[in-house]
């Protein structure tokens, strides 16, 4: 399906029908949602682009959540990618704006940024993309980003929400799905068949929940999930760790069940990243000391261990060149301490992290790493007391890891490394 867009400004190959569907719709409000690897950004980047082109003296903005995010993304992908230099008359990338040649506008808005958020409502915009749209409030729709569509000049207005799958709750799936109110349009895109081998290997290896919404592009509702975690979000690549980041290591024995050893990064805002992780099954404490010496001498050595509490454990790590510390293991109290680490996007884990893989893990359908434990670590009942204990020892080693270090620091929101 190929899409000539008038004037001959571009021509482009659309690789789905989704997304054709989404660059050719007319109604106001249109829900492009669906898995990863739908080209989502592309397509309003791309339909950002033409509208500011087609209407001249138009107003467009593409919107997201965080300021950060939408710079790092849609912007990125508009002002590299699609938007050609030569048609650029004026621009600031500090301020994310471009003028065109036909006197047309385009301005980044992040919705946590006062200033932007005064940019937005100053304003009468033609057409507004918002991307992961499942991060907006209905608030934040109602009266921050419908309201600023309504620029007299042009023919055409319309709001294009970008978004992976998120609750049934959330007031877009109400809408679009529910009420099916008139003038709004869903689109439901597919994973695209040319990504990289890599990339759909991540996709591939998703479970519950995860695999639900973006694998398969379902809008299902993680039930008495403990903690807010977003495989989108929290699992990020691998940078460069800065010299003056502080280290943590918290190991939770096993040996039916895993032995996880994990060896934390924390930046100077307190902001954790899970460097690297061991995650295995049926070997010693002692054998498990070999390999975390391979880690721990070159990076992490003079650190302590944050540990589970049996003695003869710890003794073995001793034995083997470790210093340990017991674990504050209040298990209410540490549940606070991640759960708010997360709500302050302080908690992350590089995608690489996992030292082995264990096969026995694999053949046995269970988590292989810390962030496979995340949809079934949950709640039993609503009163968020009693939960379920199964598949849950990497969720044990990190809440060791930060809520023993929250205690040693004395002082709420400043974590001391013992």
């Amino acid at each position: 399906m190929t899409m000539i867009i008038p004037n001959k400004i571009t021509t482009f190959k659309a690789k789905s029908r989704a997304q054709y569907d989404a660059l050719t719709c007319t109604e106001q409000s249109v829900l492009f949602g669906g898995p990863w690897g739908s080209g989502k950004t592309h397509v309003g980047a791309l339909k950002a682009y033409c509208m500011a082109a087609l209407y001249a003296g138009n107003c467009v903005a593409l919107v997201r959540k965080k300021r950060v995010d939408l710079k790092a993304t849609l912007w990125k992908k508009l002002v590299d990618e699609i938007l050609p230099e030569s048609y650029v008359v004026s621009k600031n990338d500090t301020e994310l704006y471009r003028k065109l040649t036909n006197g047309s506008e385009i301005f980044g808005v992040g919705l946590d940024s006062v200033g932007d958020v005064n940019k937005l409502a100053s304003r009468e915009y033609g057409f507004i993309v918002v991307e992961e749209a499942s991060e907006t409030t209905e608030e934040d729709f109602d009266v921050k980003i419908l309201r600023c569509l309504r620029l007299p000049t042009v023919p055409f207005h319309q709001v294009l929400l970008m978004t992976n799958p998120a609750s049934p709750a959330h007031y877009l799936y109400q809408r679009f799905y529910v009420e099916k109110r008139k003038g709004y349009k869903k689109i439901e895109g597919t994973i695209l068949s040319d990504l990289p081998t890599s990339y759909l290997e991540r996709i591939g290896q998703l479970r519950g929940v995860f695999r639900e919404r973006y694998a398969l592009g379902k809008w299902t509702a993680f039930e008495g999930l403990v903690y807010p975690f977003d495989p989108s979000k929290h699992i990020i690549k691998r940078f460069p760790i800065p010299a003056d980041y502080r280290r943590a290591v918290s190991v939770d024995f096993g040996f039916d069940h895993p032995y996880v050893a994990q060896f934390w990064a924390i930046s100077p805002s307190d902001v954790w990243y899970l460097d690297r992780e061991i995650y295995y099954t049926h070997r010693t404490v002692k054998t498990h000391s070999k390999q975390m010496h391979e880690i721990y001498d070159r990076i992490y050595s003079g650190t302590k261990l944050i540990c589970d509490h049996d003695a003869e454990d710890r003794a073995t790590l001793k034995e083997n060149g470790f210093r340990t510390v017991a674990a504050e293991k209040d298990r209410l109290a540490g549940q606070q301490t991640v759960y708010d680490k997360f709500e302050a996007d302080q908690v992350f884990f590089f995608e690489d992290a996992l030292i082995e893989l264990d096969q026995r893990l694999v053949m046995e359908n269970k988590p292989q790493r810390t962030v496979d434990e995340f949809p079934s670590y949950i709640w039993r009942t609503k009163q968020k007391e009693d939960m379920i204990k199964e598949k849950d020892d990497g969720m044990d080693a990190m809440r060791y890891a930060l809520h023993t270090s929250l205690k040693s620091s004395g002082q709420k929101g400043r974590v001391h490394i013992v």
